[in-house]
């Protein structure tokens, strides 16, 4: 059914905003006059259904501004209602209105939120729902916030650290072109006549190549970038990801990564009063790394059997002692969630100390392999020109 935006006034003379449904624009006239409403402003809102997909810059803008919204006294659907005006020319704006549309609808959020699996992870709506039963929304979107600001942080970070070798090797990928394309050719003729060095007629025959053939190297080297985006984003789970957890250092990284977002993510669901086998449940949903994500199932298992979740990780060396012990520990206490905490402290420390171990292990590394391309190149035009027995 259609959806339109009013503005009316009361019989109060209080100015009132929101939406409604109506077969047509009278009949949401009709609607609004049997209310009493002396309508200011009405429009029809077209809910388009495109892409209705949150990029994760947004989602986190969008949580921030509910929550802040909510905190400030306004009821969850004015809240709502707000964000949708706010981004009424937006790409995501269907998505914001079909929220509104189905909270006026008597949906819960929780319920709407399921149609946007993309968008919102299984954490986020079962953290909007116990928070929906408990009354406890403004809290709950203060912590998602948390959540999601964090992760974008990490990706940042990871980010930054990569950035300076991505630079280094474009920088040298270019020089190296360059003198394929413009010096070796301009210096041709000097070849000529000489017996030439087996790296010589290597780095000649490649510049001779490209030269002949520039266009199919352009639209090669543009498939492969498009195809490994392709690939990075379709199949990093099935595909990449497997690979990236057998290598030195990112391995451990991307460990710590998981560890870091289940511990955090467990001290939200704890601290909400979530059960502790529900929220291992919860975040078993979520966790990518193929090791880690057995250890929660068996844990899922046993933990219905009665048995201590400390227990339970100290059968499985992928477990760190550390976290074993502080569990048991919180175990005999009573304070899981604010264990989980600290070790997400912890963690959060040892992956910005992995990040700067990558960051300092790729930099030379790059720097030598690009220096010895680059000097290659250059000692292929200098072997002919300094050896004079290389006249025929």
């Amino acid at each position: 059914m259609p959806l339109f935006r009013y503005r009316a006034i009361t019989t109060n003379g209080k100015e009132i905003k929101g939406a409604i449904d109506a077969d047509c624009l009278e009949t949401a006239k009709e609607k609004l006059r049997k209310q009493q409403f002396l309508i200011t402003s009405l429009t029809h809102l077209q809910n388009k259904q495109k892409e209705l997909v949150l990029a994760p810059t947004l989602l986190l803008i969008f949580t921030k501004e509910l929550s802040q919204l909510l905190k400030a006294g306004l009821p969850l659907y004015e809240s709502l209602l707000t964000i949708e005006e706010k981004y009424a020319c937006h790409k995501a704006h269907s998505l914001f209105l079909d929220l509104c549309h189905r909270l006026k609808e008597g949906y819960p959020l929780s319920e709407s939120l399921k149609k946007y699996p993309h968008t919102f992870d299984t954490i986020y709506i079962s953290m909007v729902h116990i928070a929906e039963q408990s009354g406890n929304l403004v809290s709950t979107f203060e912590q998602l916030v948390q959540i999601i600001a964090h992760q974008q942080m990490i990706k940042k970070q990871l980010k930054s650290a990569l950035t300076y070798p991505a630079v280094l090797f474009c920088f040298s990928f270019l020089i190296v072109l360059g003198l394929l394309l413009f010096v070796i050719p301009s210096m041709k003729e000097l070849f000529e006549d000489r017996s030439l060095h087996p790296v010589t007629a290597f780095v000649l025959g490649l510049s001779n190549q490209l030269n002949q053939h520039i266009w199919v190297f352009f639209l090669s080297v543009l498939s492969l970038c498009i195809v490994t985006l392709i690939a990075l984003k379709k199949f990093f789970k099935e595909l990449i990801y497997p690979i990236l957890i057998q290598l030195p250092y990112v391995s451990t990284l991307l460990f710590h990564n998981t560890l870091l977002r289940l511990s955090r993510t467990m001290a939200m669901l704890l601290s909400a009063g979530v059960p502790l086998i529900e929220s291992i449940t919860l975040v078993k949903k979520t966790v990518k790394h193929p090791l880690l994500e057995k250890v929660l199932i068996d844990a899922q298992k046993k933990l219905a059997q009665g048995k201590k979740l400390s227990w339970i990780y100290n059968e499985h060396p992928i477990i760190p002692t550390l976290m074993t012990r502080m569990l048991s520990i919180a175990e005999e206490t009573g304070k899981m969630e604010e264990a989980f905490f600290h070790l997400s402290k912890i963690y959060e420390e040892e992956i910005e100390k992995h990040l700067a171990q990558i960051s300092a292990f790729l930099q030379p590394i790059m720097l030598i392999a690009l220096g010895a391309i680059i000097g290659l190149v250059v000692l292929s035009i200098l072997i002919p020109l300094t050896d004079v027995g290389s006249f025929n």
